[in-house]
């Protein structure tokens, strides 16, 4: 019997267990749980650290309770939440956060819980059983002593007032009645206080206030010191992306341009002074520098070369991003001149990056936003500002955190987070509290700017919806219909098409973090069911002879897992066993590729459908992973240059050659038809491009596409006047998106 069962059998029908609420009629079962100095009594509900209690939140008490009672054996991640959440779906984070609360309340020296990694959890700490008894009442004071005021440590860091008993020969009634009034006053402050902090008090939305009215989409907002002027970059992109500077006076001043140009922009600061506006550029070699322009106006001006999402600290100090080597990104402090540089937080696993960065008001603490090495937004991390470590966490353990920031009094923090699908504005008290969403609702808020006087914050509310269309014989249709649709991919027939309906509309870096529900759709009926019903899936790709299908998950513990199902549904999916990555594509020999982390590092793998033959693919890193030709002969990549030189993307062959250099951005897109003669190149316009007979690529210039018209002056090259072009069956099929998009900016007060 294996362990989990043998605890699953243990753990069935037991009277101490949370989920009975009863216990059998004249059954003794010890009630008392001693470890250290600890009395856990569940039947009281009470955790006593010798004759004081330790206060717990009702769910932190029961995991204590199961950890306890099931002492020195693995307890499974799924088991625990399955008997803590019996009837609830919650993610794995929420069992982490009652793992944080127990080590707080009992201490790490010693450790009680062990932590199992990826599997779950364990109570070491020496238990005894004892029979229920009564509580141990309280100590008294030494004879002739006045009351005495102690404090209980509770689960949250608040100490609460514990009563006293006096000596009987003391009378002293008034004293009495005294001692208790105020006992019961401060307990009663520090119930509401508790209530307060875990409540959720979300802003009414009639009372947001909408500061700008563009008929497009403007993002990330930044406020100067003062509070009297509001700067944001008008365009899609919520990271980086192409867009201009705007500054407005706020309440009612005419939004200014202040930038003209094609450089694609993110994160506007204000200096200290208001005089000038900091923000980032990045250009097609993925060089980060940071420039500035006059607030009134003004040619912009270089400041800081590879240095991302500048903010000041001080009149002359800085902090920033900087690429450390090839794009594992860290945070810097420095003057504005780069003088005294030193190294605040370098993600421990390369390519990792941590984009921004935000300065306590106190100076000590920073607050960050990282991506992982599949360059995936992690949950922002709180960092000491002398460097002395790699912090922490913060926020829900479950969501990709983009925008952070602090409250003016350097309590709370506050950030934008995608979790569940969406993005909004969640907040934590510094320094553990428990995260609270703080704004919801149909719309999404990304960015944030918090007012100098701590009581609003400004944020970019949207509206947004995508929807996937077919040009084909019989001209344009839209194929889904409500949803956002995203991923097509045409069967190797042509006759029907698979997509993704999505809860977020799909942009850059998001989409890979944007699980869905895999649809196909019969192209003459227009009809659409699930490919596999319940399976979020991030990422598939169909096998050439249309029989099988591929689809990248992430399992319970976060990991990416591939799996793979029949077509015609006659039979359930299969996971790949002992396969992690993510990114798969069929090859013309039914084989998988896919991306793996190793090493620090993403590679590109290969195996068969049903786990045999796994082996590298390409020995050189890849950080993106694209199409794999019709031929079977080479793989696109977006991938370090030699020499640990910047990423670009590449066509690498299969059989070891040199790989060939297609473009110097990321933002060059490649797929094959499905015939193979013809291949959709796209950078702000698509291309399709017929392809010489016999071969898989068209000619490439030495160095890559240095430019557009060199895309369009290829033999045989025709623009297609859609967005992010799928190709089909035939050179005039294909897939593509049409959006909408509305993003303003408006301030939230903080109630």
């Amino acid at each position: 019997m294996s362990e989990k069962t043998r605890w699953r059998a243990a753990s069935d029908g037991d009277p101490d267990s949370p989920s009975v609420a009863k216990e059998t009629p004249g059954q003794e079962t010890p009630r008392l749980y001693e470890f250290g100095p600890f009395r856990l009594d569940p039947a009281e509900r009470k955790l006593w650290r010798g004759n004081e209690i330790v206060v717990l939140t009702p769910k932190a008490f029961d995991t204590l309770h199961l950890l306890v009672r099931n002492s020195g054996r693995l307890l499974e991640k799924d088991d625990l939440i399955r008997m803590l959440w019996p009837d609830t779906f919650v993610e794995e984070g929420s069992l982490s956060n009652h793992i944080f609360l127990l080590r707080k309340a009992l201490g790490e020296d010693p450790a009680f819980i062990e932590t199992v990694p990826r599997r779950g959890y364990r109570f070491v700490g020496a238990v005894r059983q004892l029979p229920h008894a009564a509580p141990p009442p309280p100590e008294k004071p030494p004879e002739g002593s006045r009351e005495l005021a102690n404090e209980v440590s509770t689960g949250w860091g608040l100490p609460t007032p514990s009563v006293v008993a006096l000596p009987a020969n003391v009378r002293r009634p008034w004293r009495t009645i005294a001692a208790i009034a105020a006992a019961l006053i401060a307990m009663v402050a520090v119930g509401a206080d508790l209530l307060w902090r875990h409540s959720t008090r979300l802003p009414d939305r009639s009372h947001w206030v909408q500061l700008t009215k563009f008929p497009d989409s403007v993002t990330q907002p930044a406020l100067s010191p003062d509070g009297r002027m509001l700067v944001f970059i008008r365009g899609d992109s919520t990271f980086v992306g192409p867009g201009q500077l705007y500054v407005k006076i706020l309440p009612d001043g005419e939004p200014v341009q202040l930038t003209h140009d094609s450089l694609y922009k993110m994160s506007p600061a204000f200096s200290p002074d208001g005089s000038r506006i900091a923000y980032t550029t990045v250009d097609p070699q993925f060089h980060y520098d940071t420039w500035v322009v006059p607030t009134l106006g003004g040619e912009p001006q270089p400041l800081l070369r590879n240095a991302s999402g500048l903010i000041w600290t001080g009149p002359r100090q800085v902090l920033f991003s900087e690429i450390k080597m090839g794009l594992h990104m860290g945070i810097v402090a420095a003057e504005e001149s780069r003088i005294g540089a030193r190294d605040i937080y370098l993600p421990e696993d390369e390519p990792g990056m941590a984009h921004r960065s935000y300065l306590s008001p106190d100076g000590k603490w920073v607050l960050l936003a990282e991506m992982d090495q599949d360059h995936r937004w992690l949950p922002c991390r709180v960092v000491p500002m002398n460097g002395s470590s790699l912090g922490r966490h913060v926020g829900p353990l479950g969501g990709g955190c983009t925008v952070a920031a602090w409250s003016h009094d350097g309590k709370w923090m506050y950030f934008t987070l995608y979790s569940g699908g969406v993005n909004h504005i969640w907040r934590q008290r510094f320094p553990d509290g428990q995260p609270e969403q703080f704004t919801s609702g149909p719309t999404e808020e990304e960015g944030m700017a918090m007012a100098p006087d701590g009581h609003s914050f400004v944020t970019a509310v949207a509206l947004q919806n995508i929807s996937l269309w077919v040009h084909d014989a019989k001209g344009e249709r839209q194929i889904s219909l409500e949803g956002n649709g995203t991923n097509p991919k045409f069967t190797p027939d042509g006759k029907k098409l698979c997509y993704l309906i999505v809860k977020e509309a799909p942009r850059e870096f998001a989409w890979y973090r944007n699980p869905g529900e895999l649809l196909v759709a019969d192209l003459e009926s227009g009809r659409s069911e699930p490919v596999v019903r319940g399976l979020p899936v991030l990422d598939y790709d169909i096998s050439v002879d249309g029989q099988q299908i591929v689809m990248s998950t992430t399992d319970r513990e976060g990991k990416p897992r591939l799996w793979v199902a029949r077509f015609e549904r006659n039979s359930p999916p299969v996971q790949i066993p002992t396969v992690e990555g993510g990114s798969p594509s069929f090859g013309p020999d039914g084989d998988i590729f896919f991306r793996h982390v190793e090493r620090k590092s993403t590679f590109v793998y290969r195996v068969h459908t049903d786990g045999t033959g796994l082996r590298m693919a390409l020995e050189q890193p890849v950080f993106g992973l694209g199409a794999v030709s019709r031929d079977g002969r080479w793989i696109i990549g977006w991938a370090p240059l030699p020499g640990n030189g910047p990423p670009a993307v590449q066509a690498f062959p299969l059989d070891g050659g040199t790989p060939i250099r297609i473009g110097n951005t990321l933002y060059v897109g490649w797929s094959w038809s499905l015939d193979g003669r013809s291949v959709f190149i796209a950078e702000s316009q698509t291309y399709l491009v017929p392809l010489p007979p016999g071969e898989a690529l068209p000619r490439i210039p030495a160095g890559g596409f240095h430019s557009e018209e060199e895309i369009a002056g290829l033999p045989g090259a025709r623009r297609i006047n859609a967005s992010a072009v799928v190709p089909g069956p035939s050179p005039d099929v294909y897939a593509f998106y049409r959006s909408t998009t509305q993003r303003n900016l408006y301030r939230i007060p903080i109630p």
